[in-house]
Formats: structure tokens, sequence, C-alpha cells
């Protein structure tokens, strides 16, 4: 007999495994991860790439990528939520030094900082909480990414741990 979680319980039953990764596997298994990113030929082509910012923990870290595609030139846009808008923001060489976490613990650009027009972007990550074997996306909840990924024709990429 199969059962059936509804989305928040997948979503919980998702936060509590992760939760439990030890920090050095979720640094392994995101290292791993960013390596087949900037694999992929669509991120080396692109030039105008947005890229979440991760959760502190139990979630792919993107540090690395971020400070990768600065290195090489591209230029990386970062999202900030307010309300029920989602926007990119360009982050600067530094920038993730500078920033403020929001109430998700995330690091975010201020409200002062000018949002990026969706179409400029050419690559996006997109994260999720669960994925299935056909490439269907549980996210966080909010709909963020589903309602900004309408906006843009860039090329999407989502990202998971081993046990999403």
């Amino acid at each position: 007999m199969t059962t059936s979680l509804t989305k928040a319980q997948l979503r919980r039953h998702m936060q509590h495994t992760l939760s439990l990764l030890p920090p050095a596997q979720l640094l392994t298994e995101s290292t791993a991860v960013i390596h087949l990113v900037t694999s992929l030929p669509a991120y080396q082509r692109a030039q105008h790439l947005s890229i979440y910012i991760n959760t502190p923990t139990s979630e792919l870290q993107t540090t690395q990528l971020i400070r990768h595609a600065l290195k090489e030139g591209k230029r990386v846009y970062v999202p900030r939520c307010d309300g029920q808008i989602m926007q990119m923001v360009e982050l600067k060489d530094g920038g993730l030094e500078t920033m403020a976490r929001n109430k998700w613990g995330i690091l975010e650009p201020g409200k002062e900082e000018r949002a990026v027009d969706p179409s400029v972007l050419d690559f996006v990550l997109v994260p999720g909480v669960a994925f299935d074997s056909h490439g269907n996306r549980c996210g966080h909840g909010k709909g963020y990414y589903d309602r900004y990924l309408q906006q843009t024709q860039a090329f999407t990429c989502a990202v998971c741990l081993n046990d999403q």
C-alpha cells in the first residue's frame, strides 16, 4: 500500500531529514552539485545568473557557486522577497558580507538596491524541498519561484541534495 503525503507533510518530513545531515556531508554534497552545475553548457554560456542564497543549514549550500560565478566575471543576482513579490538584485563582489538576514535567516539585499528586469537573466538556479523522478519540484510553499519563473525565459536549473 502506498501512502500519499500532502505537500505540507512532505515539507516537514524533508526539513527534519535534512536537519539530521552532518555539516561535513552537507558541504560534500553541495560541492559535488556545484561541480555538476558549473560543467553545464548553459551555465558556462550564461553571463547573468540568478543564484539563490541558501538557508544557514539544511539546504544545498550555494556560496561556492556564487563566488565561482563572480570570479568568472559573470553577473550574479540574488533574491529579495517583499510580501508576495520576489525580485533579483545584482550582487557586487563582496556583497555577501554586507547583507542582513531576513525573517527566514537568509542573507538578502537591502530594499534600497535596484531590482533587475527578469528578461536580463539567462540562468536561474532554483531551490526546492523535494523532487520526484520526473523532475517536478516541491518548493518551500510560498510560490516565489513559481511566480518569478513566469517572467523570464532563462534556463532554469533546480538543485538538491541526495535525500531530496
